[in-house]
């Protein structure tokens, strides 16, 4: 089993809106050696406004390879501005496969899709630019990786 935890916070005083503030917990655990499941929790605060993320993933070797699974929650609270930022919410899910080549080398693919509620504009890095509030975005990867 695995904890960490951090806490930053940042201010500048050329603004009125108060500090920025990053906190994060997260954790680990071996299942007997058939999943490892992972866990974290994140909140970023800027004046009146919050952003919660969980994320709840798990790992399970299969062969030479691994299945990853993945789901992250993005809560937002309060105002930025005159503007209510309550209802603007997303979840994240990812499946992937690991495919090891040689202790180095693997292959790998990963598909992911962020459903977003109210205004909430999130996206899958590499997706399409302009998305709608509310709307979802999707991705599919695929790569080589290699490590020196």
């Amino acid at each position: 089993m695995a904890v960490s935890a951090a806490y930053t916070a940042t201010e500048n005083n050329l603004t009125s809106t108060g500090k920025f503030t990053d906190t994060v917990v997260g954790g680990s655990w071996n299942v007997g050696g058939v999943v490892r499941l992972s866990a974290a929790w994140r909140r970023f605060e800027q004046a009146d406004s919050e952003q919660t993320n969980t994320l709840l993933a798990a790992s399970v070797p299969v062969g030479v390879g691994e299945f990853k699974l993945s789901a992250v929650q993005a809560d937002l609270s309060g105002r930025v501005g005159a503007t209510t930022i309550d209802a603007n919410d997303a979840l994240q899910v990812g499946l992937g496969y690991v495919h090891n080549l040689s202790k180095r080398t693997a292959l790998y693919a990963t598909v992911s899709r962020i459903d977003n509620d109210g205004a909430a504009t999130f996206v899958v890095p590499g997706g399409a630019s302009g998305l709608g509030g509310g709307q979802s975005s999707s991705g599919i990867e695929a790569g080589l990786r290699h490590s020196f």
